[in-house]
């Protein structure tokens, strides 16, 4: 794995809470990252970065130099790590943010892992300038467990119906966090559209940047596995008055922006044809989307 270049971590101590009562405060004055496990597909990653380690991080390497870096959350999986030093990591995994966004949603890479988040730079020369790390949690591993206690026994067919029945089987993320995930890859599309972060940042979403540990070697006759899935989130906005169909099927705005969530089985083709127009009929836009997804050998 690449070593980590990173500035040293931030640490300050947390004011004191009155005693009175009030209203909760928009920060703390601490640069600070918490990492929380939402459910086993899913990381919740909140933080506040004070104007005193961005005027500190501008010293030390320049207005220009971030200027031209990229602001990226650095998943690390640090499964079954005693102690991690920011470069012992299994594999790391890089994504766009937007720090003054303050918190955000993270699909995590695997279930049944420990991870940490850290927060910062990436400069055009590929080194990783360190504004804060969260602590450490370990997800859920999304499965039944594998110890068996013969005294609670029941036949297959009457396992599934109490998985299907618990939901056990439906574990992901809930149509709020889907809001949230939406509004998120909408701040860093109007961010890049009004040009004020670089071309870069906009990276394929759904994909992880992926560095790993070397691998040992296991010789070219060893049998791997693959398994993966997918699928296409389309969301877009119109005018406020508009009248929108995808594939012939009336869509509802909100706030003028709407989304679709639809599956990509192997094998398939995806064909939304996008359309608005407004009330009379006489002016219409259209998008066409197309997306296919081979089968496996």
């Amino acid at each position: 794995m690449e070593k980590n270049l990173s500035s040293a971590a931030f640490h300050q101590t947390r004011p004191s809470v009155p005693e009175e009562l009030g209203d909760l405060p928009t920060g703390y004055g601490t640069t600070e990252s918490y990492l929380l496990p939402k459910d086993p597909a899913w990381l919740f990653l909140f933080w506040e970065i004070t104007n005193e380690t961005f005027d500190y991080v501008r010293q030390q390497y320049g207005q220009e130099t971030l200027n031209q870096s990229r602001t990226i959350i650095r998943l690390h999986d640090v499964t079954n790590v005693a102690y991690f030093d920011g470069t012992n990591s299994h594999a790391y995994y890089d994504m766009p943010v937007i720090f003054e966004a303050g918190s955000w949603y993270i699909h995590a890479p695997q279930a049944g892992h420990s991870y940490i988040a850290e927060l910062g730079y990436i400069t055009a020369q590929g080194q990783f300038i360190l504004l804060t790390r969260s602590n450490a949690i370990t997800l859920p591993p999304g499965k039944v467990s594998d110890l068996v206690d013969d005294k609670w026994v029941c036949v297959e067919g009457d396992f599934i119906k109490l998985l299907h029945l618990s939901g056990a089987d439906k574990i992901g993320i809930g149509a709020s966090e889907l809001m949230q995930v939406i509004d998120q890859r909408w701040r860093l599309t109007e961010l890049a559209g009004a040009g004020n972060a670089p071309s870069s940042t906009m990276s394929s979403w759904s994909s992880f940047a992926l560095h790993t540990a070397p691998a040992a070697d296991y010789g070219e006759d060893e049998d791997i596995w693959l398994q993966a899935d997918c699928e296409i989130i389309v969301y877009g906005s119109a005018s406020p008055n508009a009248f929108v169909t995808i594939n012939g099927k009336e869509i509802q705005l909100q706030n003028g922006k709407f989304s679709l969530r639809q599956a990509l089985p192997a094998g398939a083709v995806l064909d939304l044809p996008i359309r608005a127009a407004n009330k009379s009929g006489t002016k219409t836009r259209q998008v066409h989307i197309k997306a296919s997804r081979e089968q496996g050998k």
